[in-house]
């Protein structure tokens, strides 16, 4: 049903224009309640925006103004990563979701995968029709975020580096070890290899040095010198014991000793 955008009083405009002019659209049950003068009177008002189409809840106590050029209709859609960063602090996209960032693959992925170092209560969250998932990591892997500019908003990406290292480290959240397989391919070319090294190396799990290890020895023909001798650096520092190239299926798979990894999945 269309929405009358008329229906706005002189003292909701005034809401949304101070809302907006902080450089961010989103905002909080308690920043509207300083402005209304008390929860109960901005909880209505809240209610009655929302069902005029002029804001939208993200979760719960957190919302985000629907812009001016939504039109009568009220449809817009906010860019995902513009909402991942409304949703958690620190917030960064990652593993499939930044795979097609970086343009490695040709999937869409179905989830907006954020990582973060905040415990969320709810790990997935759907906001205006987009899935997200919240991934906790801990200090130690949150690193190696790039900066981006949506709308005017700075949002981060991981890396290029260390997006190969997290989906290594998470292969399911890669989407597949198919997906990690053409990443791998495309990668070889744009990364930068000293960068990579310092990305594997500061990560804590040496399964990342393994299958990285092996898919770039085994998928790409062509290293360059420099990409091969960071290579062996790694084989010489491997962790004892043997990782699935794809965690979470069977056991059963060829062993290559050269890189501690157990074959248990096709790669085309």
């Amino acid at each position: 049903m269309q929405k009358n955008i008329t229906l706005l009083g002189p003292k909701e405009a005034g809401f949304l224009s101070l809302m907006s002019s902080k450089g961010r659209k989103e905002f909080t049950n308690e920043e509207a309640a300083k402005f209304w003068g008390s929860s109960a009177l901005a909880k209505k008002k809240l209610y009655l925006l929302e069902k005029k189409g002029w804001v939208t809840r993200l979760e719960r106590g957190k919302y985000i103004v629907v812009p001016l050029e939504a039109g009568p209709e009220r449809q817009w859609s906010e860019d995902p990563e513009v909402i991942a960063a409304a949703l958690v602090q620190p917030a960064a996209i990652a593993y499939w979701s930044a795979l097609r960032h970086w343009n490695w693959t040709e999937q869409i992925p179905h989830i907006v995968y954020v990582q973060t170092t905040t415990r969320k209560k709810q790990t997935r969250s759907v906001v205006m029709g987009v899935q997200y998932e919240f991934v906790t990591v801990s200090k130690r892997k949150f690193y190696g975020n790039t900066k981006e500019w949506r709308n005017g908003k700075a949002v981060f990406v991981t890396d290029k580096e260390k997006t190969l290292v997290d989906c290594a480290d998470d292969v399911e959240r890669a989407g597949t070890i198919e997906e990690l397989a053409k990443a791998i391919k495309s990668a070889s070319t744009e990364i930068s290899w000293r960068k990579l090294d310092e990305c594997v190396r500061k990560f804590p799990n040496g399964a990342v040095k393994k299958r990285l290890g092996y898919l770039f020895e085994t998928l790409v023909p062509s290293l360059s010198g420099e990409a091969r001798s960071f290579l062996a650096g790694w084989q010489r520092e491997l962790s004892a014991g043997v990782a699935p190239l794809q965690p979470s299926t069977q056991s059963k798979g060829r062993v290559v000793t050269r890189w501690h990894v157990r074959v248990n999945a096709t790669l085309s």
